[in-house]
């Protein structure tokens, strides 16, 4: 049991030794390090998102905000078969949801690539919004306007998926070891 302790404190002295001479990471000791791995699909998925947000946002919400009736029935998928002024309380609320959106992926993509301590936290309110945001669509969509079918299986599903998105990368920014090297002081 001494030569156990012993050994351990042996290995604890030659890491401080080690760190002391800025040595450069060695995953063997420390574990895996830097934006690579899981890590690199979920700065891929975010670029992704806010470009994808963006085309939305300008293509779609937008010019049905701006737009009289029978631009908007034509030029967008979602509102195709009806418009009713009611529809405007939910193109505000996407609007202003992916206006935001847009504005904090990019804030946390800066924070990601400079490896700050904040990101996990950053992410997991990210994901936890979004799903969020997506209860808040259904939620108008039901209750403020008689609501196109296709439009609320397209929420239904936005719901599934962001809560499957939240199953899997809350967990993993709150217990992966790579994501406490990567982004620890």
């Amino acid at each position: 049991m001494q030569e156990l302790v012993k050994e351990q404190v042996g290995q604890e002295e030659v890491e401080n030794e080690r760190a002391e001479m800025k040595m450069e990471w060695d995953d063997e000791i420390h574990g895996p390090r830097g934006i690579l791995g899981w890590l690199l699909v979920a700065f891929i998925g975010m670029v992704f998102s806010m470009f994808f947000v963006a085309m939305q946002l300008f293509t779609k919400t937008i010019p049905a905000l701006s737009s009289d009736s029978e631009v908007v029935r034509f030029e967008t998928r979602s509102f195709r078969e009806i418009y009713d002024s009611e529809w405007t309380t939910i193109l505000i609320f996407d609007a202003v949801f992916y206006g935001a959106l847009i504005i904090y992926t990019g804030y946390v993509l800066f924070e990601f690539l400079r490896e700050k301590p904040i990101v996990p936290r950053l992410m997991i309110i990210l994901y936890s919004v979004n799903l969020l945001a997506a209860i808040i669509r259904t939620y108008l969509l039901l209750t403020t306007v008689d609501a196109v079918s296709e439009e609320l299986k397209a929420s239904y599903w936005s719901i599934a998926i962001a809560a499957g998105i939240c199953l899997v990368w809350i967990p993993y920014f709150k217990l992966s070891v790579r994501v406490d090297n990567t982004f620890s002081k």
